[in-house]
């Protein structure tokens, strides 16, 4: 079961190798649109967009776990040990979580205190 994880792990980073400067650009890119949200908008409700991007984020995760095992070719019927369900559920909960932290930023400029 261990080993499982651990393999698992050891595969997510591998595959994420060749594109980390791709993932170090977003993280970038996601704390200058923090920057830029709190410097445009200092009054801004933040409160105001949460729902907004919440509901994008819940989005993306929804699609990311019907949409994933197609996407490396598999099926749900492939999944049958713990491990297998919990990166199934584990992956598509990380996509709505970035999806909900990148889009809250500028849903927060957008939706301005009047």
């Amino acid at each position: 079961m261990l080993y499982n994880l651990w393999l698992g792990l050891n595969i997510v980073i591998v595959m994420l190798l060749p594109v980390l400067w791709l993932v170090g650009l977003l993280a970038l890119a996601w704390g200058a649109t923090l920057v830029l949200a709190l410097l445009r908008a200092p009054k801004a409700q933040w409160r105001k967009a949460l729902p907004t991007s919440a509901l994008i984020g819940l989005v993306g995760m929804v699609l990311a776990f019907v949409l994933f095992p197609t996407l490396v070719g598999s099926s749900f019927a492939d999944l049958d040990q713990f491990a297998d369900w919990l990166f199934a559920i584990g992956i598509p909960v990380g996509v709505g979580v970035v999806l909900w932290a990148a889009t809250w930023p500028g849903l927060t400029c957008l939706k301005k205190a009047a």
